[in-house]
């Protein structure tokens, strides 16, 4: 199998997220950040919370942005985290209503010395303001296939 470059373009779909409280201040406990400014009713939340609304605080979809993780899983075929980046448009806060839409932007293949190889999706997330449409911010994230040589015959 290798890496499924016809995915680059696809579109992943929206989702809609209600940025809570709890969610935001139980991530900066487990960020180990104490600090207050993640106590109030429209505090800020902290730099990476954008990679996890998505589990924490979606309204209907969950989880892995749309990409078809059932066709990147199979015997001897390891999922790994990658890369991650945002670019803050302004900085959300608790009580923000997001929209996102997301598109698989670049997909590509490194062979490993030992036979194996590495396959990398990318996908690029806009989150914009519900009410408004103003562009709140854009995530990147890179998922790895891990996958192991050839067994010999």
């Amino acid at each position: 199998m290798t890496a499924l470059t016809e995915l680059i373009g696809s579109e992943l779909g929206s989702e809609r997220v209600v940025i809570e409280r709890g969610a935001t201040r139980v991530f900066a406990s487990a960020l180990k950040d104490n600090d207050p400014a993640y106590d109030g009713d429209a505090a800020p939340v902290p730099p990476t919370f954008p990679f996890a609304w998505s589990y924490t605080s979606s309204v209907g979809r969950q989880g892995t942005g749309g990409l078809p993780i059932a066709k990147l899983r199979g015997p001897g075929r390891m999922i790994l985290h990658g890369e991650q980046e945002f670019v803050f448009h302004r900085w959300p806060k608790v009580g923000d209503v997001l929209e996102s839409t997301g598109r698989v932007s670049d997909v590509y293949e490194k062979a490993k010395s030992n036979g194996g190889a590495m396959e990398f999706y990318v996908t690029d997330t806009d989150w914009r303001d519900a009410s408004s449409g103003e562009p709140v911010v854009t995530t990147r994230f890179t998922l790895i296939v891990n996958v192991s040589p050839p067994k010999p015959s």
